[in-house]
């Protein structure tokens, strides 16, 4: 219920900037899609079209199994097509990634290895009946998955210099990009900030013997703290996904008398409303599997039925053994540095890498500005208007939409400054071009991106940010072009200054774009 609720509120959230991130009148068309980020192309349904009205088809398909997987419907089946759906949906554009997204469509895959429409299903009311206890291959798999995330992330934290000493809460926090709501109140309590640093260290190192080594009431207790230290991850910072999914890993590890207690505060009324399988009519009706099933036994075949079934689940169990093997072998080898075999050496699989802050927090964090140049040289804000303020903002959270434009704001950078490709810096700059045109009367002629570089004040003092520009771009019109070289263009240096590497600033960036960009895609 959690996964597809996660489902469906990441669907709502990305369809309000459909047409900016997924279509051909936006920022990333399909034509930028063939060329970067090569280890996608070709399995993005969502690249088979760069139309608006194509896009909002498919979230609409996507959403209606992701309210079937929330009603438990053909649980497994409608979960497995949402899951597909979602990577498709990611590999459209993996600029807008971090590490959540991973994260999430890594849980959903290793869930659909576990009955999760055991209870509390359309499919358990139809079926009638549920197992007290189920165990396998995949349920093992699905409580290791949180354990493998929070010990390699507790590793990694270790090899830096911030977080065993206390202060790395407050380093991240001093990031004011990612610092939201309650972030902006206790991150001037630092004497709070060293304790609830040890409490998050402390839980992470040690999810080995709290959640795996626990039983009964005490696991459940050790659950709910993990939620509790999830639930303000999303009231204090901006990292997408991460809290929902983390939640998600986690719950597995409620014990039975947590579900009872909570069964017993359900009102006797609300329980007899239930439906039986009858009163279900269509959606009551026996999977076609089960119904093939009883037909050979009917006819006489029951060796042959048995026989399937006893396939079937094999099959799940060699997956069940196969993803557990996965996240022990990915896990050890991104902690320790160890290659993997050749054969198993694949983007597509490298994906147990769990990075979140560490192993420090970023000390600097960058915010970004479009101007626009007039035909008469009056420089403006090309989106909003007026004068464009290079001070930094009070809330420098609020100078990104969302944390998914924030993401793409670094790729439009990194692009910009990359030796092998700076398409997608390209095809920004001309996008803003379009829009900073199709919103004023008088046309920008040509716009200049700027990243504003700020070092966290983590002293109490704020430096003046730094100024650098990542895009030059004419817009034209031209009674004749310009060559090709004289268009823009699309490299950092500092502005007027000098040229220095600076430090990133995404302390939640993805596997799925540091690897690419590692990589030279």
């Amino acid at each position: 219920m959690l996964l597809a609720t996660t489902l469906l509120i990441d669907l709502l959230h990305r369809a309000q900037y459909l047409e900016s991130f997924y279509t051909d009148a936006g920022v990333y068309p399909v034509s930028a899609y063939e060329v970067t980020y090569t280890s996608y192309t070709g399995i993005s349904i969502h690249a088979w079209s760069g139309a608006l009205w194509f896009q909002q088809l498919l979230f609409v398909v996507a959403g209606l199994f992701a309210v079937a997987f929330l009603l438990g419907y053909r649980t497994r089946l409608v979960g497995v097509v949402s899951f597909l759906l979602l990577f498709s949906l990611q590999a459209r554009n993996p600029g807008v990634l971090n590490g959540g997204d991973r994260l999430f469509r890594v849980i959903i895959l290793v869930a659909l290895l576990t009955p999760l429409g055991e209870r509390w299903s359309i499919d358990a009311l139809r079926r009638g009946r549920a197992r007290k206890r189920v165990h396998s291959f995949g349920t093992a798999a699905l409580l290791v998955q949180p354990i493998a995330v929070f010990t390699a992330n507790a590793i990694l934290k270790h090899r830096g210099e911030n977080w065993y000493a206390g202060d790395g809460l407050q380093i991240a926090l001093a990031n004011d990009t990612m610092t939201i709501f309650l972030g902006n109140v206790i991150s001037e309590y630092h004497g709070l900030l060293t304790v609830l640093n040890y409490g998050w260290i402390t839980l992470l190192s040690g999810s080995t013997l709290f959640l795996l080594l626990t039983a009964g009431r005490l696991r459940a207790l050790t659950a709910l703290a993990y939620i509790s230290a999830f639930a303000g991850m999303f009231l204090t910072m901006s990292v997408g996904l991460f809290p929902m999914a983390l939640t998600a890993s986690v719950l597995p590890f409620l014990t039975p008398p947590f579900w009872d207690a909570i069964v017993r505060r359900v009102p006797d009324r609300w329980r007899d409303r239930l439906p039986t399988a009858a009163q279900l009519g269509p959606l009551g009706r026996p999977p076609v599997e089960r119904r093939l099933l009883a037909g050979l036994r009917r006819r006489g075949n029951t060796g042959i039925a048995s026989a399937l079934v006893t396939a079937a689940r094999s099959m799940m169990a060699v997956a069940g053994l196969l993803v557990l093997v996965w996240i022990l072998v990915f896990t050890a080898s991104d902690v320790t540095g160890a290659d993997v075999a050749d054969r198993m050496d694949m983007d597509h699989l490298d994906q147990q890498s769990w990075g979140l802050y560490a192993p420090d927090p970023s000390e600097a964090y960058s915010w970004y500005l479009v101007e626009g140049e007039l035909a008469n040289g009056t420089t403006i804000d090309a989106f909003e208007g007026g004068n464009l303020s290079f001070d930094r903002p009070p809330d420098a959270s609020k100078t990104y939409v969302t944390f998914r434009h924030r993401k793409y704001m670094q790729k439009v950078r990194d692009s910009g400054r990359a030796d092998t490709s700076n398409i997608i810096a390209k095809r920004y700059a001309d996008w803003a071009c379009d829009r900073a045109n199709e919103i004023r009367d008088e046309r920008v002629q040509r716009i200049t991106v700027y990243r504003m570089y700020q070092p966290s004040p983590i002293d109490g003092e704020y430096e003046r940010p730094r100024t650098i520009t990542v895009i030059e771009r004419y817009c034209g019109p031209f009674e004749t072009p310009p060559a090709d070289g004289d268009w823009g263009s699309f490299n950092e240096s500092d502005a007027g200054k000098s040229s220095e590497t600076l430090p990133d600033d995404h302390p939640e960036l993805g596997p799925d774009v540091a690897r690419n960009n590692s990589r030279g895609r």
